[in-house]
């Protein structure tokens, strides 16, 4: 298998800020409400990841470095809403 390297693009770069700006804000905040919203935005980024990215095998750090942070977030964001969602009412 070849190893691709597609060029470093705005929208590369964009992707896993807007990424880390969700996860810290799903982390910090507290209301079941909000994080359920969050928990959803993590499929959106990465679904946006596969849409910025042109290729998984692509070389380029900020395509693993995001690739991993999208499974982290979706995992953790799924767990945090089910945890926050079953406590008080």
């Amino acid at each position: 298998m070849t190893e691709t390297r597609f060029p470093t693009t705005p929208a590369k770069v964009f992707v896993p800020i807007l990424t880390l700006v969700l996860f810290a804000a799903m982390l910090l905040l507290q209301t079941p409400q909000i994080v359920a919203f969050l928990c959803f935005s993590s499929l959106i980024t990465a679904m946006l990841h596969f849409n910025v990215f042109e290729s998984t095998t692509d070389a380029n750090p900020l395509n693993r470095i995001d690739l991993t942070l999208q499974v982290v977030f979706l995992i953790v964001s799924i767990g945090r809403a089910f945890i926050l969602g079953s406590g008080h009412n």
